[in-house]
């Protein structure tokens, strides 16, 4: 098991972070999904221990169009304050 992402934490990182592209209004202009389904959802390799998951978290989310059609996430940890 993964430790946790957060620096400094050694705690097993249990819990995985991912980001989620849901349908929001319909009609969908996506054939066969409807409002909440995700349309991606890609899975990062950043791990969470229960503390940390359980603890909230400020995040902050930088969107880059890429034009390839593919979805990719980078994740930096920082310390903030402890739990």
């Amino acid at each position: 098991m993964p430790d946790c992402s957060i620096p400094g934490c050694k705690d097993p990182g249990k819990h995985r972070l991912g980001v989620r592209c849901r349908v929001w209004q319909e009609p969908s202009p996506v054939e066969g999904k409807h409002r909440t389904d995700a349309l991606w959802a890609p899975d990062t390799d950043a791990f969470l221990c229960d503390a940390h998951a359980m603890g909230g978290m400020d995040m902050t989310l930088l969107i880059e169009p890429n034009g390839r059609g593919s979805n990719s996430i980078r994740v930096i940890g920082g310390s903030g304050s402890d739990i």
